[in-house]
């Protein structure tokens, strides 16, 4: 749901921010500073609001002409006034001109959340009650700390065992390792086939996509890193704010580095998963990111740490590590390197190549979590032979 904050006070715009990151959707939210009262309808911002979030503080009054023509174009979104401690005193008013909510500022922390769940529920009516899928990202703490691998083959893992329609998204704007972990196809399609588009639908998302599998498609990042130039974080937003109308996971992979459309993709996460080795670069490389994430005022709720490659003699204790980051490890997750070798250089997922082996049982055990039902894992057909040669023919071609 796309959430529009209006208002000519930074403060305001910030404290409204912070409260709708602490809710429980994965909502696109948008920060405009007006220099008038007057209220901009032909702005996208806000034209294309599924709710509306008016500073009414101030000692004028509202647009109300602009309010009620919102409300009358937009049926089916709505409009809350956030106002002073004397806020009944244009009650009346408000609720003709077709305002759904009207809440004192000293009330946002307790209330705002449950008038946004008010507002998702009636989207979702007008909408026929599509998904509302979940968006999982993750991050490295260090570049090697497999990511991109662990992200696309639980991605698999969700679509292929637990039957779900999952989208991968690579955002590795400059090396796009996501694809190499799933995949030999070399189809040129990429994220910048959606950028400049006009208007995206579930399908218009696909037909940019590749698709691994029945229910499992990758929408992979330029092949030549010059078509990724200018892609902004405003259009990775909308991208996200359709396909969680159609899809029940989004896996993104992100890049080590935190630049804007990172920012923007962790806003919008459900959970972000930072992912990292139990060796001392790796710890300290989490640190800086916890120190990013304190910085954005996530809750702790939202940073679920996933240990990788755990099991080598050189590990650090994960006691030790837990305590320097203060931060238990939500998922843990073996070293299974010949597997993944190969897993690699087929360009097949995992679960194709070994689905009882160690890490392959443990991303469907961390699928089982994040669906919250118990799967019956079966080993796939696997009929078609791996082929190493035809793996490094393709990198040629």
């Amino acid at each position: 749901m796309k959430i529009t904050v209006v208002s000519k006070d930074n403060t305001f715009l910030h404290r409204i921010k912070v409260v709708l990151l602490g809710g429980r959707g994965n909502d696109q939210i948008e920060l405009v500073n007006r220099s008038s009262s007057h209220l901009d309808l032909d702005m996208p911002d806000i034209a294309n609001a599924n709710l509306l979030v008016l500073d009414s503080t101030e000692s004028e009054l509202p647009d109300w002409g602009g309010i009620e023509k919102f409300s009358l174009q937009h049926a089916h979104s709505s409009t809350v006034l956030i106002g002073s401690e004397s806020i009944e005193q244009i009650l009346v008013q408000a609720m003709r001109v077709g305002v759904r909510d009207a809440l004192r500022l000293s009330e946002v922390e307790e209330r705002l959340v449950e008038v946004v769940e008010r507002a998702r529920t009636r989207q979702a009516a007008f909408e026929g009650a599509l998904r509302g899928g979940k968006v999982f990202s993750f991050i490295p703490s260090k570049g090697g700390s497999g990511a991109s691998f662990v992200s696309s083959n639980l991605a698999y893992v969700l679509a292929k065992v637990h039957k779900k329609r999952v989208l991968m998204i690579d955002l590795d704007l400059e090396f796009s390792d996501a694809s190499f972990c799933l995949t030999d196809d070399d189809s040129i399609k990429s994220i910048a086939d959606l950028v400049g588009r006009p208007s995206l639908s579930g399908p218009v998302i696909e037909s940019a996509c590749i698709q691994v599998d029945q229910s499992f498609w990758l929408l992979r990042a330029p092949q030549n890193p010059e078509l990724a130039v200018g892609i902004t974080p405003d259009q990775i937003d909308d991208i996200l704010s359709t396909a969680v109308r159609h899809y029940d996971f989004i896996c993104i992979d992100l890049a080590r580095t935190l630049d804007p459309i990172a920012l923007r993709v962790m806003d919008r996460s459900d959970v972000v998963f930072p992912v990292l080795h139990a060796v001392l670069p790796f710890v300290r490389g989490m640190q800086r990111l916890q120190r990013t994430f304190k910085a954005l005022h996530y809750p702790e709720s939202k940073i679920q740490l996933v240990a990788n490659r755990l099991g080598h003699k050189d590990d650090l204790p994960i006691g030790d590590i837990e305590a320097a980051l203060q931060a238990k490890f939500a998922v843990r997750l073996p070293n299974d390197y010949p597997n993944v070798s190969t897993s690699i250089n087929t360009g097949k997922p995992l679960f194709e190549v070994a689905p009882q082996g160690g890490l392959s049982l443990a991303l469907v055990q961390w699928g089982d979590q994040l669906v919250g039902i118990k799967s019956e894992v079966a080993a796939p057909d696997s009929t078609g032979k791996f082929s190493l040669f035809g793996r490094l023919s393709s990198l040629f071609s």
